[in-house]
């Protein structure tokens, strides 16, 4: 799939421009405890940063800007909320979720919990692309990786060109 248009490349360099982490000094936290594990916007946007992190993961070489467009997307959907700290700890969940489940495995849970919602699969699948782009090329294992995303998302060919044509 060519996931190389205008509409992408503009997501991708928004995505670049938010990724500041938030100064985690503020939120409430123990040496045990992670204040975002259970949350509600933990519940809310883990399935679009887990989808974004198997296609960053795909080609077995995340790239710095990939990880920076990843974060970009978080503090975008959690409006600031994820510390440097709690992006690296559900990095890591997410690389021991795909090596004990297969990534095939992660991405059909996610389609499933995202299954409800059109807008929500459609904008994993579109967040995911951005990310599959972020680097300036798109690596034959990424692009397998959105087709699988696409595919358990329920995304239809016709849409998901609609998608990367004309994000606003």
């Amino acid at each position: 799939m060519e996931i190389n248009t205008h509409a992408i490349r503009r997501l991708r360099d928004f995505l670049l421009s938010a990724r500041q982490p938030v100064d985690a000094s503020n939120m409430a936290t123990t040496p045990d405890v992670d204040p975002w594990t259970g949350t509600a916007i933990a519940r809310r946007v883990e399935p679009f940063a887990e989808t974004m992190f198997l296609v960053m993961m795909a080609d077995g070489e995340p790239d710095a800007v990939e990880r920076q467009a990843l974060l970009g997307a978080l503090n975008v959907l959690t409006e600031g909320q994820v510390s440097a700290r709690l992006f690296e700890a559900m990095l890591d969940r997410f690389a021991a979720d795909a090596a004990r489940e297969g990534v095939e495995a992660r991405i059909a849970l996610l389609g499933a919990r995202l299954s409800a919602d059109q807008d929500e699969r459609e904008t994993a699948f579109t967040l995911a692309a951005a990310i599959a782009l972020a680097d300036d090329r798109v690596h034959a294992e990424e692009n397998a990786t959105l087709g699988m995303i696409r595919e358990y998302y329920g995304v239809s060919a016709r849409r998901m060109a609609a998608l990367l044509e004309t994000i606003d």
